[in-house]
């Protein structure tokens, strides 16, 4: 609660829970709370394309396959399973994706007790598998409900969780030692205050770390793929469930976004460019088989990772991960 405050105008919240709500002191809006967490979304505030993308996460799109968020037994267990991972050897998630997040982060240095902002958190697993890394406390928001829900019957490790609009964060200034978002600011429609507000939340010295597919995608195995398939673009992990691909980012400009924003300190990696993705998609149990002979994962992400350097040195990946410190 003493983090929070209103996202419209940055007033302070009366805790009004009883009633089942927060109430703003200076503008008088009132955000229902419910099922466990505050919705400091209005609906009807919302651009088209937010829109839309809050139906698709809450399963109202059938049509583009949304994610299956109603099973809280597969939750729990990919969650538990993602954590057991972490242990094992490190990765964030299950998948050379994880590897490069452990690497990414591990640069960061985020410490035991640190408060994490996971914008666009999904199920919640990063913040679990983080909490499991570092010793960190998280919050999550996201707009989807049915996730936010299941996020919040699965949580075993304290996480707060919202139904918040990343352009408009119900945070206070400085409010967070580190900020995270995978795979989300190519679904806004203003990036440029995206940064900013994740920026925003950020204590002086903070870190913010992106994690976006990338515009900058030339010859990498869904380029290959769109070209062998004729344009047809709803493949693997950048499908249509949500992606409009002229959305998508290069490493350069998500790097000025976040100069502009105030952040020192910015660097950018290109990932997935060829081989890592090839087993992340094709063959997703390659990375289980491995993790039996923990021993093997790092010497064979490494091998990977070289196999891809060519393409990834000169920035071409199907994503990339963006960071920087608040000074």
């Amino acid at each position: 609660m003493d983090i929070l405050v209103c996202p419209a105008c940055r007033g302070e919240l009366a805790d009004t829970c009883d009633a089942g709500s927060y109430a703003c002191i200076s503008c008088g809006r009132s955000y229902p709370v419910f099922e466990g967490h505050a919705s400091f979304v209005a609906a009807d505030e919302m651009g088209e394309f937010a829109r839309w993308q809050m139906d698709i996460y809450d399963g109202n799109r059938p049509d583009l396959a949304p994610p299956d968020y109603s099973d809280l037994e597969r939750v729990r267990s990919h969650n538990e399973g993602s954590v057991e991972v972490t242990r094992a050897c490190g990765a964030l998630s299950p998948n050379w994706k994880g590897m490069k997040s452990r690497e990414v982060v591990d640069r960061l240095g985020p410490q035991p007790g640190e408060l994490v902002l996971d914008v666009g958190c999904g199920l919640g697993t990063l913040l679990d598998t983080m909490a499991a890394a570092y010793g960190t406390m998280g919050v999550g928001i996201d707009l989807g409900h049915a996730g936010l829900k299941a996020a919040i019957a699965c949580n075993t490790s304290g996480h707060g969780f919202h139904e918040a609009d990343a352009l408009n964060l119900p945070f206070r200034d400085g409010a967070f030692d580190l900020v995270v978002s995978y795979d989300v600011i190519e679904h806004v429609d203003d990036p440029a205050r995206f940064v900013s507000e994740m920026a925003r939340a950020l204590r002086p010295g903070g870190r913010l770390l992106v994690y976006t597919p990338s515009a900058r995608d030339r010859w990498t195995w869904h380029w290959w793929e769109r070209l062998l398939l004729r344009g047809r673009y709803n493949l693997g992990m950048d499908n249509l469930a949500g992606h409009d691909p002229d959305r998508f980012l290069e490493p350069g400009r998500l790097a000025a976004l976040l100069e502009e924003a105030g952040l020192e300190r910015v660097g950018t990696e290109s990932f997935h460019s060829l081989f890592t993705l090839i087993f992340d998609e094709v063959y997703p149990g390659f990375f289980y088989r491995v993790l039996r002979r923990a021993r093997f994962v790092r010497p064979v992400f490494r091998m990977l990772e070289n196999a891809d350097s060519p393409l990834s040195s000169w920035g071409y990946g199907n994503g990339f991960f963006a960071w920087g410190w608040k000074s």
